[in-house]
């Protein structure tokens, strides 16, 4: 029997009806030129999932095949089964909840064989539930494991390559029920040689349960996501060299596993228990935690692996509680406070001097957020030096806008060139807003240091800046209810074009004008006119006129 290109495993307890849509959209997979088989393994269902499996089979007796179990209890026991009895180059993790896209197999096997990949993810779809999509905005042959996104999608449903898996030993760990996967994938990730993700393709559909049966989140246990982090930090420890692959890594599980697990239930924890799970906390701080480490986290990051790290339990039990009240609220409980230049989050304990915690901690400013509206975008002036007009405002939120020093940005797409175009302040009816209205005039004839903007498309992004305070983003999405349609104006020998593109944005295309013809003078017509005649009269008649125009002149001669 010959080799299938890939083994799509599935691991099922209790997945009815769920599990019926799942195998059909893997028997009915678009597979081109590559072959496939589903191995099946039922963990000691009791809930017909046995039978449904069993009835595919049947029917699909060159595809399916089934192993049945007993209840291993979790996820990772029949994940491993089927890695062993796996016969495809590749194998591809489905949960029996979910389901493919029709092309899913095809286009990341294909992205596989293009570039030699190891793992490939495929795009996920959210089936009423939220689903990672930072790294699929682009198709990436090969991805840069230090700058990639890859690493907010540490579930195991992708593509891997199963020589990988077995030279490395790749297992899941089945002793824990939750954050397996992370580990597994981490593990995975260090060791590939390539990987690749497939962005234009709807490749994996993840449902959300009536019952939420396959929610991880309703596992309260958090002692063992401590240890659950522990481990993946040891593993990225033993995988990489200290850089900024390592780094990336770590961040990853810093924020996403470590310090995030100073939730709401620990509070709830025995005092022993929050003990022991700082004291894990406080030992991976200490071995991991750089600068560069600290500079791109929360200030409630921060502040928890402070207080880990210090011991200050009931400091971070104040602190767990306020960010429990303020999700409640839905809006921000705490003040912003802005010195030299710097925003701090007035979270409990800011500037304590009983608690000790540096202001370093409570740093949000590389987390403020831009407010902005567009109100106009208005051609004025004649046809040959025309300025186009924009309005609204741009504010930092929670900040007070005083003396506000706002531009807008011009970047030209392909260099990023980079024209600044100052604003007037203007009122604004707005109560957020306050004094943050602006109006700006851009010349597209002299904007580029006195002299025309050159062709292209140029994208425009609004300068926030106030009380030391900058921030920057792209401008337009937001605009007033009656903002008229943008028209197309000139300025010397440009053609201006402002458009909204596919997010909203406001972007604008320069090009030359077209030349318009002259008119033409009325001696040019009577020329014209008379070469017309000439053409009717013929070349005979016009040399007997001007021989009798000859005779005349001369017979007036003195």
């Amino acid at each position: 029997m010959s080799e299938p290109t890939v083994t799509v495993v599935i691991g099922a307890y209790n997945a009815m009806p769920y599990l019926t849509r799942c195998l059909e959209s893997v028997v009915e997979q678009s597979l081109g030129d590559h072959t496939l088989e589903c191995l099946a393994v039922d963990d000691g269902s009791t809930d017909g999932t046995g039978k449904e499996l069993d009835r595919f089979a049947a029917a699909h007796p060159a595809v399916v095949r089934v192993v049945h179990q007993r209840n291993s209890g979790g996820p990772s026991g029949p994940r491993n089964v089927a890695i062993a009895q796996a016969r495809g180059r590749y194998v591809f993790f489905l949960d029996a909840d979910d389901y493919l896209g029709p092309n899913a197999m095809r286009r990341m096997i294909d992205m596989a064989e293009r570039n030699g990949s190891d793992v490939v993810l495929g795009k996920y779809v959210g089936v009423d539930c939220e689903v990672p999509r930072s790294m699929f905005e682009s198709n990436q042959e090969v991805v840069d494991l230090a700058t990639s996104r890859v690493w907010n999608a540490l579930t195991p449903h992708k593509l891997f390559r199963r020589s990988l898996l077995l030279e490395r030993g790749l297992r899941f760990d089945e002793d824990i029920r939750i954050g397996e996967d992370r580990l597994f994938v981490t593990k995975a990730y260090l060791q590939a040689s390539v990987i690749s993700v497939v962005a234009d393709e709807d490749c994996y559909y993840k449902v959300k349960r009536a019952d939420q049966g396959n929610i991880t989140s309703s596992y309260s246990d958090l002692g063992k996501r401590f240890e659950v982090a522990r481990r993946i930090m040891a593993a990225i420890a033993a995988l990489s060299e200290p850089g900024p692959v390592r780094d990336a890594a770590l961040l990853r599980t810093f924020r996403g596993g470590l310090l995030d697990s100073f939730s709401w239930r620990f509070p709830l924890m025995e005092e022993s228990e929050q003990t022991e799970a700082m004291a894990v906390v406080k030992a991976e701080v200490e071995r991991f935690y750089t600068p560069e480490l600290d500079a791109q986290l929360t200030a409630p990051h921060r502040i928890f692996a402070h207080c880990a790290r210090h011991g200050l339990r009931r400091e971070l039990i104040d602190v767990i509680e306020f960010l429990k009240e303020e999700r409640a609220r839905r809006r921000p409980a705490h003040e912003v406070v802005v010195d030299q230049g710097r925003a701090y989050a007035t979270y409990p304990h800011f500037r304590d001097g009983t608690a000790g915690i540096p202001d370093s901690c409570y740093d949000i400013t590389g987390e403020l957020r831009q407010d902005d509206r567009l109100d106009a975008v208005q051609w004025r002036g004649g046809r040959r030096r025309g300025v186009l007009r924009l309005s609204g405002h741009g504010f930092i939120e929670r900040v007070r806008t005083r003396e506000p020093a706002t531009e807008l940005v011009l970047r030209r797409r392909g260099d990023g060139q980079e024209v600044r175009v100052p604003t007037r302040p203007v009122p604004t009816a707005d109560p957020d807003a306050g004094p943050a209205g602006f109006t700006a005039d851009l010349d597209p004839a002299r904007a580029l240091d006195g002299g025309p903007l050159t062709h292209g498309v140029w994208d425009v992004y609004l300068d926030v800046r106030t009380q030391g305070l900058s921030t920057r983003r792209r401008f337009g999405a937001r605009k007033a209810a009656d903002l008229a349609p943008a028209t197309s104006g000139g300025s010397g020998r440009l053609a201006v074009k402002p458009y909204y593109t596919a997010y909203g944005n406001l972007s604008l295309d320069v090009t030359a004008r077209k030349k318009t013809r002259r008119p033409k003078t009325l001696k040019r017509r009577v020329g014209s006119g008379l070469r017309g005649l000439g053409r009717r009269l013929g070349g005979r008649k016009l040399r007997r006129i001007a021989r009798l125009r000859g005779r005349s002149t001369a017979s007036t001669r003195p």
